[in-house]
């Protein structure tokens, strides 16, 4: 995390709120196509999903976390360094599941194999409702008091 490039903007709120939803969706097309065995279409979105949450992660540390961080002492729970160690968590999973993704072929991925990332894949999304819940309650509501507050 670096000091802030420019301030945090109730757009920059939005589009991180939007990008949740984003990044749910892709998430979502990427299993429905593991579970019609479209292996290129899965790889597909799961790749898209990596880029999009990394510029997503990448505005998070580099503008708002920065912004938060200036606010002051934190909620219970709120430190800067949480938010960083679950980016860092999130990334280091999404990272192992594209490896087994890339590694899945027609004829040789059986359907066992196929539910076993899924349920992987499961603990992921439950780390980013976790997450998603943890910003919304305190890095984006106490930035968006913050911005409301401001002249």
């Amino acid at each position: 995390m670096s000091s802030p490039r420019r301030p945090a903007t109730a757009a920059d709120l939005a589009l991180v709120r939007e990008e949740h939803r984003v990044l749910e969706d892709l998430l979502r097309r990427h299993q429905e196509a593991l579970v019609g065995f479209e292996f290129g279409s899965a790889l597909g979105e799961l790749e898209e999903f990596s880029r999009r949450l990394r510029r997503h992660i990448r505005l998070e540390e580099d503008v708002l976390l920065p912004a938060y961080a200036e606010l002051g002492q934190p909620p219970r729970g709120g430190a800067v360094r949480f938010f960083l160690e679950e980016h860092a968590q999130i990334q280091e999973r999404v990272e192992e599941l594209l490896a087994s993704a890339r590694g899945l072929s027609v004829g040789s991925t059986s359907r066992a194999g196929v539910v076993s990332l899924i349920e992987r894949e499961a603990r992921l999304k439950a780390l980013l409702e976790h997450h998603e819940q943890r910003e919304e309650k305190l890095l984006l509501g106490r930035l968006a008091a913050a911005l409301a507050a401001a002249p």
